[in-house]
């Protein structure tokens, strides 16, 4: 009798961890499904955890890496700056395979970093693409800096990313109400911007209805906005 006892309550336990594992899978799915549903919600909470230190740092194990192996379906693209302060993957609290990041300094748009967006959007079915800019974007502050075009006497490569930036459209318009010297943060949204126009306007996002957002990251707080 003592047996038939033991070996029941044996049974229920067994029965028990499978129901709980089984409820875990469901929430693992349910999230899934809420990022496929919902990216844009999900990076927003993602940052929300981390700015909380509640980051859950998800996807970032051999399992993960297993899993991704013979191809990948990150649901965002991030167009953002080099700057180190400026990480995707950890103020946005996601893992391996989550997010396709595109990385140069001033988050600028060139033909390679358009090619490798066209890329995410037709190869891997990428529907949100988050232009990322960032404050105290040296890249701005050196277009700010910048006294009556002397980039153009230097002709070395950093003087091309600071004549990029000095010619979008976005930024003259922006310089044209207030002066660039007193317009800091209006000098990193109006590249952020006309980042986001560019990728806007090209014709395999606008084929795919890709979603283009702007943000901004604050370096001295770790939050993102959406402009």
């Amino acid at each position: 009798m003592k047996k038939v006892i033991l070996y029941g309550l044996l049974a229920l336990i067994i029965i028990g961890s499978l129901f709980s594992c089984q409820n875990k899978q469901d929430q693992n799915a349910s999230a899934d499904n809420a990022t496929q549903s919902d990216p844009v919600k999900e990076l927003i909470e993602g940052n929300n955890r981390f700015l909380e230190g509640k980051s859950n740092h998800p996807h970032q194990d051999k399992k993960t890496v297993l899993a991704n192996q013979d191809g990948q379906k990150p649901f965002a693209v991030i167009v953002t700056c080099s700057d180190s302060r400026v990480s995707p993957e950890i103020v946005f609290d996601q893992g391996i395979g989550d997010l396709f990041v595109i990385r140069n300094a001033g988050n600028l748009i060139s033909d390679i970093d358009m090619g490798s967006i066209e890329y995410a959007v037709e190869h891997l079915d990428t529907k949100l693409i988050i232009i990322l800019g960032h404050t105290e974007c040296g890249a701005v502050k050196a277009y700010i800096n910048d006294k009556d075009g002397a980039y153009k006497k230097h002709f070395n490569h950093i003087d091309n990313i600071v004549e990029t930036i000095a010619n979008e459209k976005e930024e003259i318009d922006a310089d044209k109400v207030t002066p660039k010297a007193n317009n800091y943060l209006g000098a990193i949204d109006a590249n952020i911007k006309h980042s986001a126009k560019m990728v806007q306007d090209n014709p395999i996002v606008k084929e795919h209805k890709a979603t283009i957002i702007s943000m901004r990251y604050d370096v001295h707080t770790g939050k993102v906005v959406q402009l």
